[in-house]
Parts: structure tokens; C-alpha cells; sequence
């Protein structure tokens, strides 16, 4: 997916953005914990509630914004239209204190509310690390398990257990967030890989 796919598919694009060939960059905006991007990956009445599916979402940001001085604490993950469950990716100014990324869940809207955070203070990476741009984060969705990925001090890796369970029937969507209304991102691309792991009894009778 990227910058001109997103102009073009996604079901939500925050307005406060540019664009180009090669980066869509989320500027300063007015709402807190503001949605900047919802993209619809499987339709709703597709799929059973059981179905068990891993989920692998690989995004590269500009290291000019998250890796700089710039409030860049953004959050990606999956949402089934009300529950979503992901990371939050903080900028670099955040590694004193907190880990590269750390597992979120919420309510899914126009901004994410009811948060819940994971943990996210260990383990840390050297608060001297380069910001990574590029994250890994993978999604047991049966399972309500996650796990992200950079490769900040010969490869990070923070893994979490959600309490909700995204309902399949009712869609699969990819969305991102913002955190304060001043935080700032410039995406490249974002790649979603979707395995259907086994087959399963429907649960909805």
C-alpha cells in the first residue's frame, strides 16, 4: 500500500495531509487520539467469527519525523469496526523511558478511545538507538495474541496478550492513530500479509 494506493482505497484518510509519489505525511491536527488512516481488508459476512488468521503488517515511516524532534507517538493496528487491538510506535525522544513499541487495544472511531496499554516500559531499547522507521507487527488474531519487530540493537521484539477478540464477521480493517493532536508522521508504505491458518466450526449458530 502506498501513498497514492491510500488516496485511492482507503475508507478514511485524515484531512490534515500531503502527499507525494513517494510519502503521505500526517501533519499537526486539532482532535486528540484523531484516526489518520482506516483501510477495509476483508469485507463484513466474509468470514466466520472463528476462523483462525495470522496477520503481518510491515510499516516504513520517514526516520526525518520519528527520528528527529518531532512528536511521532502513532499507533497501528487492526480493528473489526468497534474493537481494535495494535502497537503504539513512539518517536526516538520516548526511549529514556519506554519501549520502540508497545500493545494497545481500545474502541475503534473517528478517535481511539477506552485505551488500554501493555506494559510499556520493558524491556527498552539503548536510549541512544536510531529510530528504526521500519516495524514488523504480527497478529495471532484466535489467539489474541501480537508481536512487533525492529531491528534497534541486533533486532527488538516485545510480544502481548490482548483481552478482546476481533469478531471477523463483522470485517477486518487496517487502521492507524495518532496519538496527541500535535504528534506528525510520514508514512511510505504499509504492507499486510493475511494467512487463513486452519478451517474452523462457526460459533454464531
Amino acid at each position: 500500500m502506498t501513498p497514492s494506493w491510500f488516496e485511492g482505497h482507503a475508507s478514511y484518510v485524515d484531512s490534515y495531509h500531503t502527499t507525494t509519489a513517494e510519502l503521505i505525511t500526517f501533519n499537526a491536527g486539532s482532535v486528540e487520539k484523531a484516526a489518520l488512516l482506516k483501510v477495509p481488508l476483508i469485507a463484513a459476512d466474509v468470514l466466520k467469527d472463528c476462523v483462525p488468521l495470522t496477520v503481518e503488517v510491515m510499516v516504513a515511516n520517514d526516520v526525518r519525523i520519528g527520528g528527529k524532534g518531532y512528536d511521532s507517538d502513532i499507533r497501528y493496528g487492526l480493528s473489526d469496526g468497534k474493537t481494535f487491538i495494535g502497537f503504539e510506535a513512539p518517536d526516538r525522544r520516548s526511549y529514556a523511558r519506554q519501549s520502540p513499541c508497545y500493545a494497545i487495544e481500545g474502541t475503534s472511531g473517528k478517535t481511539l478511545t477506552d485505551i488500554n496499554f501493555k506494559n510499556t516500559n520493558f524491556p527498552k531499547v539503548s536510549k541512544y538507538s536510531l529510530y528504526p522507521g521500519r516495524f514488523i507487527f504480527t497478529f495471532k488474531l484466535d489467539q489474541r495474541w501480537g508481536s512487533c519487530y525492529t531491528a534497534q540493537d541486533n533486532g527488538f521484539v516485545k510480544t502481548a496478550g490482548y483481552i478482546n477478540r476481533l469478531m471477523l464477521s463483522k470485517g477486518l480493517y487496517l487502521e492507524v492513530y495518532k496519538t496527541n493532536k500535535g504528534e506528525r508522521v510520514g508514512i511510505k508504505f504499509i504492507k499486510v500479509a493475511i494467512t487463513h491458518d486452519s478451517s474452523c466450526v462457526n460459533i454464531n449458530k
